[in-house]
């Protein structure tokens, strides 16, 4: 093999992180979404800085917390309350034990198999609770990103930094 490819099992390793990734990018979606329902107890009239504290606030709040606060709506259709709690359950079980776990158990092509379907498990839960969600949301008033119109859409985006965050020369 040419030195400069990676052995098969660091790919298939790769593969195991690479989705672990995606749930997680999943996970913070999901939450961006239930601030868009936490966002409609905003009482016009809130000055920016008023909802911004508000905001601050939930950027403060775990998930579970903030699930626990929004799943006692009378709003939600059928199987969104069971279905959130279950998202809270497997987002805090791979946050805290499923990496931990991932690397303790010795390291075989079985293990990286049954972590890459128990992710694709629960990838498929989060895409349908997140589908749900949208489909609530509008029903209920909630505008998506598509029925935004240009100038609200330029606003957005000039909200938008033009610098990650973490930027090495800051």
């Amino acid at each position: 093999m040419n030195n400069d490819e990676p052995e098969p099992e660091r790919i298939s390793q790769f593969i195991v992180y690479a989705a672990y990734g995606e749930i997680m990018h999943k996970f913070q979606v999901l939450e961006l979404v239930l601030w868009g329902f936490l966002a409609r107890s905003i009482k016009d009239g809130t000055t920016l800085e008023q909802g911004m504290a508000r905001v601050e606030r939930w950027d403060g709040t775990t998930f579970g917390k903030l699930w626990r606060g929004l799943r006692t709506q009378t709003h939600w259709p059928d199987g969104v309350v069971v279905e959130g709690d279950h998202a809270v359950d497997a987002r805090n079980y791979l946050a805290h034990h499923f990496l931990r776990e991932y690397f303790l158990v010795a390291p075989s092509e079985a293990h990286r198999e049954n972590a890459v379907a128990m992710l694709a498990r629960i990838a498929d839960r989060l895409d349908a609770l997140l589908a749900q969600l949208d489909d609530h949301g509008r029903a209920q008033g909630m505008p998506d990103v598509e029925d935004l119109d240009e100038q609200a859409r330029k606003e957005i985006e000039a909200l938008r930094p033009t610098t990650w965050f973490t930027d090495a020369t800051s």
